[in-house]
């Protein structure tokens, strides 16, 4: 899945630190900047997903479902664990929606990671963006955008990285990070072989790569910077000042499911806005709709996901009719029965009290239950 190239994601330094509690492996790192990229506006903590949309959007796909389910189970407990998300959700993971939330420690508490190796000191602190544009690079690669981001902060605080090191941050073999880096070079990997040279002992030594991306743009972000581009109002909130629907502005999930581009919209949500008198609601969440129609993305997924939810709505209204008209009827035929009973002149005052307007019938065959909701 392609991402907008102006939007931005802040990933703390402390991912990349080998043999700490915060170390992400390639595939968890690919998660992590998934769920950012695709956290809901005005929420800027939070996502919206599924089990499935995830497999989809990362192109998880392989003939076992059962195993990419299990994978994507446990790299996402993994980034619970270490501390870089919380997960909400009712019901079994695997078949349902559920809400995971960016927690802000590891990019607002300036968490540090220092590493001392064979006398080497290193420090892992900090903030790096990566930009959509970077991030479609990867094309879904945990590795590749995991290479890119460690080459973009390194290269920012002019840090050579040894091929050592990418062995400990990539958690492979060497053979494995040259055989990478070679197809990287044909994508987006610029490298500059380190001269060689002789040392003390007379020893032909070659002096550590220089490596860089294609894209030459900035991508560091201090911490105030991060602050201020989430500070100010938030958009969906004026946009709730602007409902009168009592039902849309109390329930923040029927909302959210209305007005948010980047939440999926539910039959209830669907329901509410179909049926809402307000004519800000109705204008908003039809644009939404629209959009969904119109999109081509994963062949017309979210238009298929409309016509889904409709064509649910219409038998929902039928069921609704049959219910009412069921209800209708029996009525009708009540009030008949009683009417009959009270026309009977053959019915005297003494015999009066003894009289009921019940006439026991014959046993339906016709289950009323069947034209009740679910």
């Amino acid at each position: 899945m392609k991402m907008n190239e102006k939007i931005d994601i802040v990933i703390p330094n402390v991912v990349f630190a080998w043999g700490s509690q915060y170390h992400l492996t390639t595939d968890e790192f690919m998660l992590y900047a998934h769920l950012q990229f695709m956290k809901q506006v005005g929420q800027w903590n939070q996502t919206r997903t599924s089990v499935d949309m995830i497999i989809q959007y990362l192109g998880l796909q392989t003939k076992n479902k059962q195993r990419d389910k299990s994978g994507v189970i446990d790299n996402l407990s993994s980034l619970e664990e270490k501390g870089y998300i919380k997960i909400e959700c009712d019901g079994d993971i695997k078949k349902t929606f559920f809400t995971v939330k960016q927690i802000q420690e590891p990019l607002l508490a300036g968490f540090i990671v220092e590493l001392d190796e064979d006398g080497k000191k290193r420090t892992f602190k900090g903030y790096t963006k990566i930009s959509g544009r970077f991030y479609n690079l990867a094309n879904n690669e945990g590795r590749a955008l995991m290479v890119i981001a460690y080459i973009t902060w390194r290269k920012k605080i002019n840090y050579d990285i040894p091929k050592s090191e990418w062995v400990k941050v990539l958690g492979t073999s060497k053979s494995t990070v040259e055989n990478s880096f070679m197809d990287y070079k044909e994508r987006f990997l610029n490298v500059e072989e380190g001269d060689y040279y002789q040392n003390e002992q007379g020893q032909i030594r070659q002096e550590t790569n220089s490596y860089a991306i294609s894209d030459k743009q900035e991508t560091f972000i201090e911490l105030n910077e991060i602050e201020e581009k989430y500070k100010g109002g938030n958009y969906l909130d004026k946009m709730k000042e602007k409902v009168n629907d009592n039902i849309v502005r109390s329930d923040n999930k029927i909302f959210m499911q209305i007005f948010d581009k980047g939440t999926y919209i539910e039959f209830e949500g669907y329901r509410v806005w179909s049926e809402s008198e307000c004519e800000f609601t109705k204008r908003e969440g039809q644009k939404k709709i629209d959009r969904m129609l119109a999109s081509k993305k994963n062949d017309g997924y979210a238009s298929k996901v409309v016509t889904s939810l409709e064509r649910k709505y219409q038998e929902y209204i039928e069921r609704r009719k049959r219910q009412h008209d069921m209800v209708e009827l029996m009525s009708q035929k009540h009030l008949e029965e009683w009417e009959i009973v009270n026309m009977d002149t053959s019915v005297t005052d003494e015999t009066l009290e003894f009289v009921t307007s019940y006439i026991k019938k014959e046993k339906s065959d016709v289950d009323f239950t069947a034209f009740l909701d679910d």
